[in-house]
């Protein structure tokens, strides 16, 4: 069973009791090969944690402050590994010995090619003339690291295509023929489709008047004669 780094043992060995608050931690000596608990960790700037089974970088890649890492008698492989610490814009000082990835041809040029900002590895100090050397062998970090790129992680979210489409009601308008007259002419603003009869008003006198109610036949009433005065 691999053995992992759990919040109860950085909180016991950083002595705090909140994970962001930790500047520092050592967990030296522990057999660890699961270390996801340093996601956790935005604020830690030194991590000692050599002699232990870690074989990915790629959780310390979160740990935007860390200045320095021990990583001296772990399980790293190949030097690829190193694109998780690319982008730690704080990292001087890297500890790698003792690791098979060490055993490269030109292992300390490449690493000063991938992190030229360290100012010390393994335990040496990055002179110019390390410098000189990484520059001469004209690689960049593609030719160190290659072009493969990781797979994204997993969402716990369903994508959009995966959830269930609902179905659509049927409305007035699904199967209706329009016709002539159930179409008129508003305010210049082209042919507009009036609503179903039974839904359509007009206000007629103040209140509203459905188009289907009979109307009163109109009976106009006769004009009045006026009386004439006769002058005889």
């Amino acid at each position: 069973m691999q053995k992992v780094l759990t919040p109860e043992l950085v909180l016991a060995r950083a002595k705090t009791d909140q994970l962001y608050s930790i500047r520092n931690l050592n967990v030296w000596g522990n057999d660890l090969v699961d270390v996801t608990i340093l996601r956790k960790l935005p604020n830690v700037e030194v991590l000692s944690l050599s002699v232990n089974k870690i074989s990915s970088l790629k959780d310390f890649s979160n740990c935007m402050k860390l200045q320095e890492l021990y990583l001296r008698k772990n399980n790293i492989m190949e030097l690829s590994e190193l694109r998780y610490l690319i982008g730690l814009p704080e990292l001087k000082v890297l500890w790698l010995s003792e690791n098979p990835c060490t055993e490269v041809s030109n292992y300390r040029e490449k690493v000063i090619c991938l992190l030229p900002k360290l100012t010390k590895l393994d335990n040496l100090p990055v002179t110019p003339e390390d410098r000189a050397n990484a520059k001469r062998l004209g690689l960049t970090v593609d030719d160190i690291i290659g072009t493969e790129k990781d797979e994204p992680e997993q969402s716990e979210y369903p994508k959009q295509s995966e959830y269930p489409k609902v179905q659509k009601k049927p409305s007035y308008y699904d199967n209706a023929e329009p016709d002539d007259d159930e179409y008129e002419e508003k305010g210049g603003k082209g042919y507009q489709q009036e609503a179903p009869p039974q839904q359509q008003a007009k206000n007629v006198g103040g209140y509203k008047k459905y188009r289907d109610d009979p109307q009163p036949e109109y009976n106009p009433r006769p004009s009045r004669e006026l009386p004439v005065n006769r002058l005889c």
